[in-house]
């Protein structure tokens, strides 16, 4: 009887460029293209292709901009207080993130400031 054996040489993980890893992704989001497709052209598993894409996504999303944004007042205006005083004007700020917005109302017109709140909230 005779014997033969058959040495296995171990597989070495293939690692891929960025910028192949882009090219890949871009070629499954042209019109009509599927992932699977794309994958066999280049003797690529689809799954891994698929996770490239999840990636790519989570990589160039744009955190959302909150709906509602706690305004901070620098101080609270009391009814108590007469019309013939000159007061400090109503400062908002209000966070952004290109950098904070300052808004600066007079004391006078509080209430067109509320009115303003208001409809930007709304």
């Amino acid at each position: 009887m005779t014997e033969s054996s058959v040495l296995e040489v171990p597989r070495k993980r293939r690692r891929f460029t960025a910028a192949f890893k882009a090219r890949i992704v871009e070629a499954c989001q042209q019109p009509g293209a599927s992932v699977a497709g794309v994958a066999l052209e280049h003797s690529l598993n689809a799954n891994l292709v698929h996770n490239w894409i999840r990636t790519t996504r989570q990589q160039t999303a744009v955190p959302e901009i909150p709906a509602f944004v706690p305004v901070p007042m620098t101080r609270e205006l009391s009814p108590a207080t007469p019309q013939h005083q000159v007061a400090d004007p109503i400062r908002l700020t209000i966070p952004h993130p290109n950098g904070p917005m300052v808004i600066e109302w007079p004391a006078s017109e509080a209430d067109a400031c509320r009115s303003l709140i208001r409809e930007l909230l709304a």
